[in-house]
């Protein structure tokens, strides 16, 4: 059977609109997610911008914790104003940034208001409310 053949027959074709919805609807939630990616290079520059908050999450690729946070932390980008950036550092491939403000599990979660730039531990609710309701109340 050639491919074309293979789309013709209703079952296939079906499967093959469902998975190219599956992928298009994912490709929109990821290009829509404004995390800013932070590196070495890049760290002091955005974290330590004195016009911004940054809320700033230290994580693994391999930490289930982490994993099951992510669409979470995208939510969040999309919902925060422009005076606060919502970024992440793998702190698994960076380990120097994250021992400098004290990592030692993952995913930790530290808030750098404008007026304090040595970061805040975020210990509260890990989901949208909990976060929206925490950026609010510390943000100045």
């Amino acid at each position: 059977y050639s491919f074309c053949t293979l789309l013709s027959i209703p079952h296939y074709f079906s499967m093959f609109r469902k998975v190219l919805f599956t992928l298009a609807a994912f490709c929109l939630v990821a290009a829509s997610a404004k995390i800013v990616t932070l590196t070495p290079e890049n760290f002091d520059t955005v974290v330590l911008d004195s016009t911004k908050n940054v809320f700033v999450k230290f994580y693994a690729p391999w930490c289930g914790h982490c994993v099951r946070m992510q669409p979470t932390w995208e939510q969040l980008s999309e919902k925060v104003d422009e005076n606060t950036v919502i970024a992440e550092l793998d702190a698994s491939a960076h380990s120097a940034i994250g021992q400098r403000f004290g990592v030692r599990g993952f995913p930790t979660l530290k808030f750098f208001p404008k007026n304090n730039k040595e970061g805040i531990a975020y210990s509260g609710a890990r989901d949208l409310a909990g976060f929206e309701a925490y950026i609010q109340k510390t943000a100045q």
